[in-house]
Parts: structure tokens; sequence; C-alpha cells
């Protein structure tokens, strides 16, 4: 089984997502009539019934103009002209979700659904980011140890030979990663200094192993190293999971 690294970024001051990824942003509710008017709205178009109205050439051309390939239904939010959305209108129906969009609701009426009880599930602001923007912030963010791709990342996988060389080497913390990722236990920045210390050894001894070893330790051993001087260099906790 493979083994992932954590940090706690939700505990810094420093992680740039911190804010959105403790913000609920849209909720799921299991019975929308008491709050239905706030409740999100999918928008669709029916290409074929637009077709038969609005002729085949004129619909080529407004798919020309939105770069739609479909020939069904399609999402309103894929046509990007706004005088081609009205066109289209006549062929399009509306279906009422079950989310709900907080910033839209209002304060008040945001606390009233969170308190209702019928809250089933929610999206943080992190969570309703599109990959380029939340891609952006940890582009930006110093936490961000895998090369500016974010603070969660594969370690190794459940074959690596590094709990038996840092053994093999009397690395006591390195061997012990695999029992840590059972429990996922955490340890503070003082940790991550000491694992540094092991880290340093370890890449002096790795020149004794075989070529095999050395070349699928490589990006494991550069893995680990970013976490660690990451979370000693700004106070952060860490763990393991599997």
């Amino acid at each position: 089984m493979s083994i992932t690294m954590f940090i706690k970024e939700l505990e810094s001051d420093k992680a740039l997502c911190r804010d959105a990824k403790k913000r609920t942003a849209q909720v799921n509710l299991k019975e929308t009539s008491k709050f239905e008017k706030y409740c999100e709205v999918n928008s669709f178009i029916d290409l074929a019934k637009a077709e038969a109205q609005l002729g085949k050439e004129k619909l080529a051309e407004i798919k020309k103009r939105n770069k739609l390939r479909s020939k069904g239904e399609i999402k309103v939010e894929k046509v990007k002209e706004k005088a081609d959305i009205e066109t289209l209108k006549p062929f399009t129906r509306h279906e009422i979700t079950t989310w709900v969009d907080l910033s839209k609701a209002g304060g008040e009426v945001a606390k009233l659904i969170m308190d209702s009880g019928l809250v089933e599930d929610v999206m943080t602001g992190w969570d309703v980011l599109t990959l380029v923007e939340s891609t952006a912030v940890c582009t930006k963010c110093v936490l961000s140890w895998d090369k500016g791709r974010g603070c969660v990342a594969n370690l190794m996988s459940g074959d690596s030979p590094l709990p038996e060389v840092a053994k093999k080497h009397n690395l006591k913390f390195i061997s012990g990663i695999e029992k840590y990722a059972e429990t996922k236990q955490e340890f503070d920045s003082a940790m991550a200094k000491e694992l540094l210390k092991e880290i340093e050894q370890l890449k002096k001894v790795i020149v004794t192993e075989e070529k095999m070893t050395q070349r699928r330790l490589a990006g494991v051993i550069e893995r680990l190293e970013a976490m660690a001087k990451t979370c000693a260099t700004h106070d952060c906790k860490f763990y393991f999971a599997s």
C-alpha cells in the first residue's frame, strides 16, 4: 500500500488556502421545500429542438461561434455569446438542485440553513475552485512543498525499498514511516528537523546501495526532504497515511 505525506496546513497562518478551506461555500440539503428559492438551478439547452425550429444552418453558426460539438442537451454555461443564449432560450429547461450557494443566500439565510438540520453535505471555498484557480494559489504558497503543486503528495509505493534501507543504516524515524502511516501520528517542526538530519545521513549511505535502489529512492528522498524542510522552516506539523 502506498504512503502519502500530509502537512497540517490549516493550523498555519501562512497557508494561502486556509480561509477558503475553513469557509463553507455550498451546502446540499436533504429536503429543499423550505429553502427552494435559494437552491441552485441548472439550465440545459436542447440542441435537437433548436435545430428543428431554427434550422440546421443557423444552429451550425451558433455552435461554431461557441465552439460547441454536442448534438443533444448542453448546459447553458457552454454557450459563451449572450445573444446566442437569448436565441436559444425557447429551447432551455431549468432544473432545481438540492445545492445552495451560501454567499448568494446571504448571511441571515445562510445561518438559518446551517441551523436547520437539513444540511446533508458541504463544499468549502476550496472545493468550489477550479483546478486552474487552486493551482494558482498553491504556486504562490510557501507551504506548497511539492514543487508548487501543493502540500500533499505520494511518498512511496508499498514495495519501496526505503524502510529496509533505513533500517539497515539505523535511521530510526525513516524506518518507522510505515508504522506512523497506519496511525496517522502527527509530528511537529522539531521532529521535522530531526528527520532532516536522518535524510542527510541517508543521502550519504545511499551510494553504497545497488544502482537500481538508488534510482528508485532518488525521488522519494527528494520529496521527503522537501516536505521536512517546509515544516521545519515554517513551524508546521506533518503526518503520513497509507
